[in-house]
């Protein structure tokens, strides 16, 4: 068995406000469930969509990894997208929004869904689009499914919000080994780029030794500042979104959760209460019977 431990880091773009980043994560640590989305800016309601894309993966549990059933998993979204939508642009009332929404203009989005078995130790995934999926285990390095920096073009494949513009097939892992000290790194366009960039300059150690080191929202906000400013590998200026999850050994004994190790420390504070308790009994008794003696032999003097 594993156990999992996940963070999760996002930041807009430069110049921009938190509001208009269109790039959204997801994860149920209990299911061992983490999606990442990259909403295009240029299409329409991009944010509502990505952000529905993640949601639905972390809580449709139902949805197979085997490849057969996407279009099924996806149409409730793409529901739940138009009716947000719908009323975004009655409320707003405005020409531009109305005649793009009358013309099923789609909002679009990468994206990355990582499922994990705890109890085999084995991890499946679903991804669409330029998002990147990195394992690094041991002395290896695997990336999905971009593996060089020169292949991230400006029109990846997307999750459409209408089926008309639904023309890719997601790309599935199935069944791969997960082993404590493998680290995932789940990584939208700009910083799979910078990742992939840093490995073709051998400098790919390094690289992922920072973003492991990232533990608070500051300091991501730092290191993209940083980044954004290098004059050797240079992070593009774009929504960026970090998903880092740790695979750990799991100690605890099969099938002995965290509430029955409680109640077995319990009874067993009970059981050494008890002795005590009779082991007390036991002395008063025996010091009863000495004093007694004792007594007899004096008055017997």
């Amino acid at each position: 068995m594993i156990r999992l431990t996940a963070s999760s880091f996002i930041i807009h773009k430069e110049a921009e406000s938190p509001d208009d980043c269109q790039d959204a994560y997801a994860q149920n640590d209990a299911k061992g469930r983490y999606a990442i989305a990259d909403g295009a800016t240029r299409s329409f309601f991009p944010r509502e969509w990505a952000t529905l894309l993640v949601e639905h993966f972390r809580d449709n549990l139902n949805f197979s990894l085997a490849g057969t059933d996407w279009l099924t998993w996806i149409a409730p979204i793409q529901q739940e997208w138009y009716e947000q939508v719908d009323k975004k642009v009655k409320g707003r009332n405005l020409f531009y929004l109305t005649n793009s929404f009358n013309a099923q203009e789609s909002a679009v989005s990468t994206f990355i869904g990582i499922e994990f078995n705890k109890d085999n130790s084995t991890w499946e995934a679903v991804i669409v689009g330029d998002s990147c999926l990195f394992h690094k285990s041991n002395s290896e390095f695997n990336s999905y499914l971009i593996e060089n920096s020169a292949d991230f073009t400006n029109q990846p494949d997307v999750f459409a919000s209408f089926p008309k513009d639904n023309q890719v097939e997601p790309t599935f892992i199935l069944a791969s080994e997960a082993k404590p000290g493998d680290t995932f790194f789940l990584a939208t366009d700009a910083l799979a780029k910078w990742i992939l960039e840093h490995k073709e300059t051998e400098k790919l150690d390094a690289a992922l030794n920072t973003l492991e080191a990232i533990e608070t929202d500051e300091q991501f906000h730092q290191f993209v500042d940083n980044a954004r400013h290098d004059e050797s590998i240079r992070l593009v200026n774009d929504d960026v979104t970090l998903m880092l999850i740790s695979v750990e050994e799991n100690q605890r004994p099969e099938g002995i959760g965290p509430e029955a190790q409680t109640q077995e420390q319990t009874q067993r504070q009970r059981d050494v209460l008890s002795l005590i308790f009779l082991w007390g009994i036991l002395a008063g008794v025996v010091a009863f019977f000495v004093g007694v003696i004792m007594f007899f032999l004096m008055d017997t003097r």
